[in-house]
């Protein structure tokens, strides 16, 4: 696996990508010669928690796509778009990366966070042709939005 801390200039580059031996009747995996672990260096504040209304009650963190994880996974679908002539949905105002439901309980409301995000693979619709990133949440550090200790002594009352 490998890191990579997210900052302006982070860049992909090829993914040797592999369509892998079991596909589904609903589409194809590719996988990555080396999964990445994306990890945030900028505190993400938007965000939220969503389970699926489908039958499968998947949970995701939702982020804004401005963030810097929302700009780094759109680098990484134009580097596999350049590589293998993928066709990615266009990107909307917010990203959904998948959570467990130990993840759901623990990610804190009102705070800011840095996540770490495991991309793992690709995965091609056979009906639409359109992909998806395979990725989820790997960890995330919480803090308080609001110092609540911090004194300060030259603090003027009316």
């Amino acid at each position: 696996m490998q890191t990579v801390y997210l900052n302006d200039k982070t860049e992909f580059g090829s993914m040797d990508m592999w369509e892998m031996k079991n596909p589904n009747r609903y589409g194809t995996m590719y996988g990555m010669a080396h999964k990445l672990d994306l990890i945030t260096t900028e505190n993400v504040g938007d965000y939220y928690v969503f389970r699926s209304n489908s039958d499968s009650n998947k949970l995701f963190l939702a982020l804004d796509s401005r963030s810097q994880m929302g700009v780094a996974l759109g680098k990484l679908q134009a580097d596999v778009s350049k590589e293998k002539g993928f066709n990615f949905k266009p990107t909307k105002e917010k990203i959904y990366i998948k959570i467990s439901e130990q993840q759901a309980l623990n990610i804190p409301k009102f705070h800011n966070l840095m996540v770490s995000v495991q991309v793992y693979g690709v995965f091609l619709q056979n009906t639409s042709n359109v992909a998806f990133l395979q990725c989820e949440l790997s960890g995330f550090k919480a803090t308080p939005r609001l110092n609540f200790d911090a004194c300060d002594d030259n603090a003027v009352f009316p």
